[in-house]
């Protein structure tokens, strides 16, 4: 896990280790999220995999205060996850 929460970190240029369980567990939450829309980690989908991964989990991140409202997932991350799915339908990687 050390390993993704530093990938992570440096998408979203944070520094420093004092949000690093926050940050693992939006991490975790963001992989679940694409998880239950269908979407499997590949070796061969993997750059695009991780790009939804790290995006969402930023999204997460920056509006994790956000109380009673939810904000929208960022409009260039929809395209990236629709072909995500795609790609595992046609694989027939979606159980």
């Amino acid at each position: 896990m050390a390993e993704y929460l530093e990938a992570v970190k440096r998408y979203m240029r944070v520094d420093g280790d004092e949000d690093d369980g926050v940050i693992a567990a939006l991490y975790e939450a963001a992989v679940l999220y694409l998880k239950n829309a269908g979407v499997r980690e590949t070796e061969a989908s993997l750059p695009l995999y991780n790009l939804c991964v790290w995006s969402l989990t930023l999204h997460y991140y920056d509006h994790r205060d956000a109380v009673g409202s939810e904000a929208e997932i960022p409009v260039g991350l929809r395209p990236v996850l629709n072909q995500l799915k795609l790609t595992a339908a046609i694989q027939g990687d979606i159980d």
